[in-house]
């Protein structure tokens, strides 16, 4: 996505962006694919002492807010080089920062929104509306307001399709237990980040199972990729 005087409707986008953006530290955490949209957060002249900084991984921001406590708004891509967004936002929510997060999502799935909203994401943008609409900004205006803004165009994402017959959606807790199976994580190492006893984390990994209606892990992450409960 570019941003010329021949297009004064993506202009007048960016200069609201701009606008918003003149005060606020701003963290870009983002692959190269979506350089365009960062260098929309860079362009320009900063102003004195703002911060506008592009990184493309989880240490790398990290390692900005280490050095820099701000607080910032962080605008976060789905993946990173070194991972998924959304553990650079549980990161940044388990140190007890005051950050606004804002998360790019490269697929429409309400799954991802739902676990994005609950790893404690500001707000979540489908990155194909950029360029299309104004999510991008109303986003930022909602966030630097305080609020939560998930894009419209996200409304429309279908449920994931499931084995035949199946109709049970898998928990919160759930969600966060399969993540860990789909990384190879025995039952101890996921009680062991998740705070939870082992035979409370073997029992959630059997309810799993049942529900995608697999008989062992490996099936279990494969089924969750294939229904976007993985990524």
């Amino acid at each position: 996505m570019e941003f010329h005087a021949e297009h004064p409707v993506l202009q007048a986008r960016h200069d609201l962006l701009r606008l918003l953006l003149r005060d606020r530290p701003v963290l870009v955490a983002i692959m190269p694919r979506l350089l365009a949209l960062s260098l929309a957060f860079q362009d320009g002249e900063q102003p004195d002492g703002v911060d506008r900084t592009i990184v493309t991984s989880q240490a790398e921001a990290l390692a900005v807010l280490d050095r820099r406590p701000g607080p910032w708004l962080l605008v976060v891509g789905e993946h990173l080089a070194d991972g998924a967004g959304l553990d650079l936002i549980r990161a940044v929510r388990g140190a007890g920062a005051p950050h606004r997060c804002l998360l790019l999502l490269t697929h429409n799935h309400r799954v991802l929104v739902r676990s994005a909203l609950a790893a404690g994401a500001d707000a979540v943008v489908l990155d194909d509306s950029i360029g299309r609409t104004g999510a991008l900004v109303f986003a930022v205006d909602q966030v630097l307001r305080g609020r939560t803004f998930v894009d419209p165009a996200l409304g429309s994402a279908e449920a994931p399709p499931g084995p035949a017959g199946a109709v049970e959606e898998l928990t919160d807790r759930e969600l966060e237990v399969l993540q860990l199976v789909s990384r190879g994580c025995s039952n101890r190492e996921i009680a062991e980040q998740l705070q939870i006893a082992p035979t409370t984390a073997r029992d959630h990994v059997q309810e799993i199972l049942r529900r995608l209606r697999v008989r062992t892990r490996a099936a279990a992450a494969v089924e969750g990729w294939r229904q976007g409960y993985c990524w």
